[in-house]
């Protein structure tokens, strides 16, 4: 009787978890019909339903990551810094790799599809006719979860900009811009001015601003109006207290190679909000127990296969100093899909310094670049030796790489998440 109850449980079980995921699927779906262009800009919409459902005001500390790169990073070591520190913490980030659930994340694991369907239920009945992009919808999906865990931090990554993005209709704690650098041109304007006074909307005059570089700092004096909100530097002797710093600096310990600007700011950040945790801050714990997909991250050694979701110049010229730090004793082979959207000739002129062969990729959706496009580029640099190949599918791309591949070789998949996605979803690698 016992076995036969618990094969019964099991079975239930799973029952339920099949269909919390297929109306998982059928939310999605359904969100992801809800399009920006017919939906009048603007946060009044989302702060309505927000203040329905009593998200606008959050009980835990709140720090908001804005910025063109460097965001996933910053949002990464912030949620190792309190797990590390015995705080419970929740993180909003987007897009995801594999899984949807991937975008919000409590204490270090991706959130329930059961409470994601409860959540989308809530913000459905509330906002009855009221018309909300994706984005909005799945913010205020977050909001709710991290509502319900009695959190001590959230971290809440812009989705893009900053002014008019979801998240901004939380006041933070903390604003966090990490660089500014020309992406997302449709939405943000053509210049850095215009791209920096829409990142600027994040911060508040009662919250301490962060900011990466001298650069940033000043794109973004110059672009508000606001004199009274202070924008900052991390000061000289704020992360004295930091146990092993130089630990940024050993590939061995920083295995994503993360940025030296981006984990100060999460130190920092950290320290100014939870001052009162007694027990010092080992960087090379935090280092061990960061998760970030997709960065940097080695797949496989031997051919050494490496992903990375660098999209635009700025992130390719990061890139680029990455794959040459590694030494390389056979050819630099890249796997590369881009967003037609994205300046596709600048990033390929950036990386093509290092890359002996190119093969490029087309991505399944509408705003994919062609791959015969992005071959086009290459050829345009006038190259003695091109060597390239185009592809329609990852699966092609990989079969091929598979047959013409050393041991001495490094495979980089390249460009946008939806290209480290699809190659992550085949079963075979490089074995």
């Amino acid at each position: 009787m016992r076995n036969h109850l618990s094969a019964n449980s099991i079975a239930n079980s799973v029952d339920n978890k099949d269909r919390e995921s297929t109306e998982l699927s059928n939310w999605l779906k359904k969100i992801e019909r809800f399009h920006p262009e017919e939906i009048e800009l603007g946060l009044n919409r989302i702060k309505d339903i927000a203040s329905s459902l009593g998200l606008l005001k959050p009980k835990a500390k709140v720090i908001i990551v804005a910025g063109t790169n460097g965001k996933g990073s910053c949002v990464a070591t912030l949620e190792s810094l309190a797990l590390q520190s015995q705080l419970k913490v929740g993180c909003y980030t987007s897009p995801h790799l594999l899984v949807f659930n991937e975008r919000i994340r409590i204490n270090g694991s991706n959130v329930l599809d059961k409470e994601l369907n409860q959540a989308f239920r809530q913000i459905e009945k509330c906002r009855d006719e009221v018309p909300l992009t994706f984005f909005e919808f799945t913010t205020l999906a977050a909001l709710q979860v991290f509502s319900t865990k009695y959190l001590d931090l959230i971290v809440l990554e812009v989705g893009l900009g900053g002014r008019l993005d979801a998240v901004n209709i939380i006041n933070p704690d903390v604003a966090i811009i990490t660089t500014i650098a020309k992406d997302h041109t449709d939405w943000l304007g053509d210049t850095l001015e215009e791209i920096a006074a829409e990142k600027a909307g994040v911060y508040r005059t009662n919250s301490l601003n962060l900011v990466g570089d001298d650069k940033t700092l000043e794109l973004l004096k110059s672009s508000i109006t606001n004199s009274d909100t202070l924008f900052r530097l991390i000061e000289d002797d704020e992360l004295d207290s930091i146990l092993a710093l130089e630990s940024i600096a050993d590939p061995q310990i920083n295995c994503y190679k993360l940025q030296k600007q981006n984990i100060e700011l999460a130190l920092a950040s950290f320290i100014n909000l939870f001052k009162n945790i007694l027990q010092p801050i080992d960087l090379k714990l935090i280092f061990k127990s960061i998760q970030l997909s997709g960065r940097f991250q080695i797949q496989q050694n031997s051919p050494l296969v490496i992903t990375d979701v660098a999209h635009n110049p700025q992130a390719a010229s990061n890139l680029l100093n990455q794959m040459q730090s590694l030494t390389c004793n056979g050819s630099r082979i890249a796997i590369c899909g881009l967003m037609s959207d994205k300046a596709t000739k600048e990033y390929i002129q950036i990386l093509d310094k290092s890359i002996e062969q190119w093969v490029f990729v087309d991505l399944p959706l509408k705003r994919g670049a062609l791959a015969t496009d992005l071959n086009r580029s290459v050829s345009q640099l006038n190259k003695e030796l091109p060597i390239h190949q185009c592809f329609s599918n990852m699966q092609l791309s990989t079969d091929y790489v598979s047959e013409i591949i050393n041991e001495t070789d490094h495979l980089y998949i390249i460009g946008s998440f939806i290209t480290v996605s699809e190659f992550l979803k085949l079963e075979k690698h490089f074995n």
